[in-house]
């Protein structure tokens, strides 16, 4: 399935959430399942559809007909080790506060945690930064679409997939030490 067909919008890097959102309720209502003439196989399509295109990543994919190289672009190499060991220290530290049952136990760990949440608070301040510059190189594509290259989408597509998961899953342990 091509999901700019399905929804009807041009085949572009850049498309705005109003634009996709739009195009699916408008397809949505003609085609859900309890309207006449409706069918639930073309309305799931709709929904992967919009699901695809409201990422950038997916979106990008989609365009360059290529599935992830499995390799790590070379400014996400330069995040992940910071990444990967503050979701480590985050995870750790939250398991030993889950174990810990007395007053003096949290007092000893409130300094780490602390410290720990004001590192995962700085790194996403960083993978905010990485995701303002690659929606500025998705702009900078767009540009020049149709002229692209599919290795070059293939390799935004992997930076914005990096990105996005990494941001989620350290806001994901923010939100847990702030909930402590």
């Amino acid at each position: 399935m091509d999901p700019f067909d399905r929804l009807g919008l041009p085949r572009r890097p850049l498309l705005n959430k109003e634009e996709i959102g739009t195009a699916y309720r408008k397809l949505a209502g003609e085609h859900h399942p309890d309207q006449n003439g409706g069918e639930d196989f073309h309305f799931k399509e709709l929904g992967e559809a919009q699901r695809i295109l409201l990422d950038p990543a997916k979106r990008l994919r989609a365009l360059s007909g290529i599935a992830s190289s499995g390799s790590l672009p070379p400014a996400a190499a330069a995040y992940f080790p910071a990444v990967a060991t503050l979701i480590q220290q985050a995870d750790s530290l939250l398991e030993k506060r889950s174990l810990v049952s007395n007053d003096l136990g949290r007092a000893l760990l409130a300094a780490p945690l602390k410290i720990l949440a004001r590192d995962l608070e700085a790194m996403c301040s960083q993978l905010d930064d990485w995701l303002a510059q690659l929606n500025q190189e998705l702009v900078l594509l767009d540009s020049q679409w149709p002229r692209h290259d599919p290795v070059t989408l293939n390799l935004l597509a992997d930076s914005f997939s990096y990105a996005s998961r990494w941001q989620n899953q350290l806001r994901e342990r923010k939100l847990a030490l702030d909930s402590l």
